[in-house]
């Protein structure tokens, strides 16, 4: 089975430096430049939440979805720490999975002390298996298996629990540098 991110040794990385090595999935928002032979994803992350976002940005998110260099959506999600309130999260992801589901392409997640509420959008949205994807996950090997069990696919930065790599099937496992230029 080809998993959607295979090629790459890399699927998130906000290193603009990296966009043309070929092997990274570098991070920008709505908006931004893409060049020629760059990979990327775009979203809206969970930070921004707490704000308007205008009518603008979510034509341009739409938009760039459709381009062959963005290979995900995302990086958005749930923060339990910093953003918009839970209702603003909640609306902004389940646009940007909606439009995920409806390009065919993966759906990158931060979460961060809010596996509740992504497991509660997996139930109501239903992604397809191993199409939703939790970046640079840190957490214990139980909290990964319920993520697991739930259809989502992980991806380990640099720091991870040694245990919960041990428990990540190859085919639903993914690395990052979440690498800052």
């Amino acid at each position: 089975m080809t998993r959607p991110l295979d090629r790459y040794s890399d699927i998130h990385s906000h290193d603009r430096t990296r966009e043309l090595c070929g092997d990274t999935v570098v991070n920008i928002v709505p908006g931004e430049s893409m060049l020629p032979g760059g990979t990327y994803s775009v979203g809206i992350h969970p930070w921004e939440s707490g704000r308007a976002i205008t009518l603008t940005e979510l034509k341009s998110l739409v938009s760039m979805a459709r381009d062959p260099r963005v290979v995900a959506i995302g990086e958005c999600g749930f923060d339990c720490l910093r953003g918009g309130s839970p209702e603003a999260q909640r609306r902004l992801f389940d646009f940007q999975a909606r439009l995920a589901a409806m390009v065919g392409k993966p759906l990158i997640i931060h979460c961060v002390k809010s596996d509740d509420r992504l497991l509660s959008a997996a139930r109501r949205l239903r992604p397809a298996e191993g199409m939703w994807i939790v970046h640079g996950f840190r957490g214990k090997p139980e909290a990964a298996r319920q993520l697991l069990r739930a259809g989502l696919s992980l991806s380990l930065g640099e720091r991870y629990n040694e245990a919960t790599a041990a428990a990540i099937p190859p085919e639903r496992l993914y690395r990052e540098s979440d690498a800052q230029a």
